[in-house]
């Protein structure tokens, strides 16, 4: 909604599940190597290495977490996959659908961590 903001107690209880999400992003990706904002620079629009470079530049979010940009990307897809599948369900979106909501959750949790069948993108994939 333009112009909200959530108050300040519900900021920084909603800052914390993020933060240990960019923990365990950040320690699933160390080691890899870090790729140069400059090659961002002429990365076309909607590509991975475009939001990477987006985000970069736009940290607040994650409440100034040294992480890489690829590292902010992944947390954040994390979190809004899980999010939303979680929302969809609590807002009765899936009634009437057929479908068990917590065996789509459980796919979604899967594919992102890797823990399928090995053809989803891991968690340190980009």
């Amino acid at each position: 909604m333009p112009g909200y903001h959530a108050p300040g107690d519900i900021t920084t209880i909603a800052s914390e599940p993020m933060t240990t999400l960019l923990d365990a992003c950040t320690a699933e990706h160390a080691g890899d190597p870090a790729t140069p904002l400059d090659a961002h620079a002429a990365a076309p629009p909607g590509s991975r290495a475009a939001l990477d470079a987006h985000l970069d530049g736009r940290r607040r979010w994650a409440g100034g977490h040294p992480a890489p940009p690829a590292v902010l990307r992944r947390a954040l897809t994390f979190w809004t996959r899980l999010h939303g599948v979680l929302s969809l369900e609590l807002a009765g979106h899936f009634t009437g659908m057929g479908f068990d909501p917590a065996l789509l959750y459980a796919a979604e949790l899967d594919a992102l961590t890797g823990a399928d069948d090995g053809r989803a993108e891991p968690l340190g994939q980009r």
